[in-house]
């Protein structure tokens, strides 16, 4: 879907989502995009980075966002969508799960002090938009790290598998959010140094409140996943000890176990055997086996294989 939106007088915005073969075209014949800046801005596996474009006047930022995925589902990731320049007009290239940024273009409220929505150039709209994306991370990652709190008191009362497995999720979810981070932080960093659309101290100055704000969710982000791994590695470890105890238990109890069937066995032969003939034998030999799996549990109590 293509749709071209009037901002003010200074732009207009054009929404790119899933488009057709029909709209690329027309991106490409009308809009005077060239196919390498549409294939940037539309590659799924793109890196956030700035690029520009000099002889077509076009100026191209890739940027990671949390896609629209439900918290615990275990594809939450990121993706890249793109924000391209040209003339008066800016271009946002989304896609699938990725679409909801549309809305927050619209509901233009921001935290950073931009000039009211008839004064705006693009790279103002666009710098509000970032931020909102960015403080999604922050949202997110404290919600995960709220989840691991609940997780990790659960697992003191009851350790199961099913714990271990969401911890990590969690930590999945953690590592999309690190890379994606780093790499915004990367490109907010090149685009101080490098700014491929001109901007002004009041910009620049909004710039690098984006640029705290994704430092500070790296961080954020860094922390939770050290926590998670950390939580996750010691209840992985609690559990294997468990299994530990469980197959010491059955493998002490098979060897005591053991013994009654090698005594049985012996006087089970069809040979001259002592007691063969001594109106109690079947007592004594059950005396023997008592005996023997005595002396076996208490060879295996001395070597402490019964402590946990």
């Amino acid at each position: 879907m293509l749709t071209p939106i009037e901002i003010n007088n200074n732009f207009e915005w054009v929404d790119v989502q899933d488009e057709t073969a029909a709209e690329h075209r027309r991106l490409i014949q009308s809009y005077k995009l060239t196919e390498e800046m549409y294939g940037y801005a539309t590659d799924p596996s793109e890196r956030a980075r700035i690029e520009f474009d000099k002889e077509a006047g076009i100026s191209l930022m890739i940027f990671n966002v949390i896609t629209d995925l439900p918290d615990d589902s275990p594809e939450a990731a990121t993706a890249p969508i793109g924000f391209l320049f040209k003339g008066k007009r800016v271009y946002t290239f989304t896609s699938g799960t990725t679409n909801y940024v549309h809305n927050l273009v619209i509901n233009s409220n921001s935290a950073l002090k931009l000039p009211p929505i008839e004064q705006q150039q693009p790279i103002d709209a666009i710098l509000g938009l970032m931020y909102k994306l960015t403080t999604t991370y922050l949202d997110k990652i404290n919600r995960i790290d709220r989840r691991r709190a609940e997780i990790q008191r659960s697992l003191k009362t009851n350790p199961e598998h099913s714990a271990i497995n969401e911890l990590m999720d969690l930590e999945t979810s953690l590592v999309y959010y690190l890379t994606a981070l780093k790499t915004n932080t990367d490109m907010l960093k090149d685009l101080q140094r490098t700014p491929v659309v001109p901007v002004n101290a009041d910009q620049n100055e909004h710039i690098t409140d984006i640029l705290v704000e994704s430092q500070q969710g790296l961080e954020m982000a860094q922390m939770a996943s050290d926590v998670v791994e950390r939580v996750s590695n010691a209840y992985s470890n609690l559990i294997d000890n468990s299994l530990n105890n469980t197959m010491k238990f059955l493998t002490a109890y098979s060897i005591i176990m053991t013994v009654p069937t090698i005594v049985s066995g012996f006087f089970g032969e069809n040979v001259a055997l002592p007691f063969e003939h001594n109106p109690y034998g079947w007592q004594i030999t059950i005396l023997i086996m008592i005996a023997l799996g005595a002396v076996v549990y208490l060879i295996l109590r001395h070597y402490r294989f019964f402590d946990r």
